[in-house]
């Protein structure tokens, strides 16, 4: 039974069709408020060259903008927050891609780092797979990984991969960080993720340096708009300059940036000096 189950995996994959693992994320933004938990669908398609995982509000959300852009037409996405990462890995290279943005600006991050795993003797089961626990220390956090040796697919949510089976479970010995699989599914036809001005990378650059370029925006937000808000009447008709427009914003951001101190690669807040 164990072999039919991994060759049919295998078999999907080499006829071209793709098999999407549907993941629960659940995060603590705010390492100083524990009780606010935030809570997102994931997929991680599978194919034959690679894995591409990201959000599905931000798949919904970049759709209906691609339609939108099709037929000529202007698009707002609601406003409020969503994961801002999408991570694509090709099958046979150790180098894991981060599509993310900083401010306006969409960059590639390219990440080589090697993932050094210790196997344990821990057993579970997930979706009704036998499971095995490994660990990881990434991004400044201890990792506990559930990973199904009979899903032959060296691959799991966010960058995590290597493991000899597909990851089910990940979550950081902290627990601010849990991602379990709900459901896995084959697909018939795999649709691209869809590219817009909001979602395709402009630029190509390394870990370090988005590194440098996170930490510069967390300090300085609106350093590209200083000086560019025009003078205005609010509502109520009263007279704000410019720069009063600009400052107000700018504390609206910096207290967002100060409460969003919980990310999951952590050591990305560590200072560069």
């Amino acid at each position: 039974m164990k072999i039919f189950i991994i060759l049919l995996f295998i078999c999907s994959l080499t006829a071209g069709q793709a098999t999407r693992i549907v993941y629960e994320y659940s995060f603590i933004p705010d390492i100083n408020d524990r009780k606010t938990i935030r809570s997102e669908y994931m997929f991680l398609d599978v194919q034959q060259k690679g894995s591409d995982f990201y959000s599905y509000r931000n798949y919904s959300v970049d759709s209906t903008a691609l339609a939108y852009m099709n037929k000529g037409l202007s698009f707002m996405p609601p406003n409020r927050e969503y994961i801002d990462f999408r991570i694509v890995k090709n099958i046979g290279s150790n180098e894991v891609n981060m599509i993310t943005k900083v401010g306006s600006v969409v960059y590639e991050v390219a990440d080589y780092r090697k993932q050094e795993w210790k196997i344990t003797n821990q057993k579970s089961e997930i979706l009704g797979h036998a499971v095995t626990s490994a660990e990881v220390n990434f991004g400044g956090r201890n990792w506990i990984a559930w990973f199904a040796p009979d899903i032959p697919f060296q691959e799991g949510p966010y960058k995590f991969n290597g493991l000899p089976g597909l990851i089910l479970k990940m979550e950081d010995d902290k627990k601010n960080h849990i991602f379990t699989a709900t459901q896995i599914k084959k697909l018939k036809v795999h649709q691209p993720y869809p590219l817009t001005e909001n979602s395709k990378p402009i630029k190509r650059i390394s870990d370090s340096d988005f590194k440098k370029i996170l930490t510069e925006y967390r300090k300085d937000p609106l350093k590209n708009l200083r000086g560019r808000y025009p003078d205005q009447t609010d509502s109520e008709g009263n007279f704000r300059t410019g720069e009063q427009v600009f400052r107000d914003e700018e504390r609206l951001f910096k207290e967002r940036i100060k409460k969003d101190n919980n990310i999951l690669e952590i050591d990305l807040l560590n200072s560069t000096d």
